[in-house]
């Protein structure tokens, strides 16, 4: 599958993450980080979740909670409501990530590694694993990256 690979401005936007489990809430920390306005919706889920600055709507997933969103998370453990909330999004054209199921997403989260104002993103065709270790491989190497890069700004050779 082709993808196109995109950084969103989520500031002030409203993202909903359906779930509060450890997925959820790595997930939906990003997104405040991020500056989104982000609301949970999940009857229980993690302590670190609830120290969130998030919206926790804590209660079961029902039709109507993707309307006005940006983006939504499906992160739960229950397949069937992650594909709910995922047929939801699409009917309403908004962009679904869901935990469980990569091939049934219209987005994706990257793993992702920042130093200062770079970002890098990597993504392994739906493998996490090898996402992930491609990312900490590029860590070791992007101070030096960095520097060779800004020595060269400006430069024409």
């Amino acid at each position: 599958m082709a993808t196109y690979p995109l950084l969103l401005d989520l500031s002030a936007r409203r993202v909903v993450v359906i779930g509060a489990g450890p997925v959820a809430t790595r997930r939906a920390a990003a997104l405040v980080a991020a500056g989104a306005s982000v609301t949970v919706v999940a009857p229980a889920g993690s302590a670190a979740m609830a120290e969130l600055a998030v919206q926790w709507q804590r209660r079961r997933y029902a039709a109507g909670d993707v309307e006005g969103a940006w983006l939504v998370h499906a992160a739960t453990d229950d397949a069937a409501v992650n594909a709910a909330v995922a047929a939801e999004a699409d009917r309403l054209g908004v962009w679904c990530v869901r935990a469980d199921d990569a091939t049934q997403s219209t987005a994706w989260v990257p793993a992702v590694l920042r130093a200062g104002d770079v970002t890098v993103a990597v993504n392994a065709g739906g493998d996490p694993l090898l996402a992930i270790a491609v990312r900490d491989g590029v860590r070791d190497l992007l101070p030096e990256i960095i520097a060779g890069a800004r020595g060269r700004a400006g430069r024409v050779d």
